[in-house]
């Protein structure tokens, strides 16, 4: 099966301490294909930085998800792009970005975000786990 993955269950995977670290090492194990979206790759720096990770951590963190080979990595298109942009809440704009790559390939959507999850659902749009 392949997914869109959302940046939460990267950073849960990474860490052994995170709250959710088994449950996202199962559900990346489940999938064939991981679709990484740009922005979520983004995420994963920007959050490395907010959790004061050095340079080389956080580029551990993030190559250790680009190199494998289960990983396709994606963008959005302008049209895409566009649309995000206009909705209500400005903090959910990098939400929208995944959510638009999850229905234009018609693939599922792995997260952990309740808010998230609704959104993607509202949309037509499958939830694992």
């Amino acid at each position: 099966m392949r997914a869109v993955v959302d940046t939460n269950v990267l950073i849960y995977a990474y860490f052994r301490d995170a709250e959710r670290h088994e449950d996202a090492r199962k559900l990346l194990s489940s999938l064939d294909n991981w679709i990484i979206p740009l922005v979520v790759v983004v995420e994963l720096f920007w959050f490395g930085r907010g959790a004061g990770l050095d340079a080389k951590r956080t580029r551990d963190l993030i190559l250790t998800y680009l190199m494998d080979r289960r990983v396709e990595l994606a963008h959005n298109e302008l049209d895409e792009i566009l649309d995000s942009l206009s909705c209500e809440d400005p903090l959910e704009w990098e939400d929208e970005l995944i959510l638009s790559i999850a229905d234009r390939e018609g693939v599922p959507l792995a997260t952990f975000d309740s808010e998230m999850r609704e959104r993607a659902k509202r949309r037509g749009i499958q939830v694992i786990p």
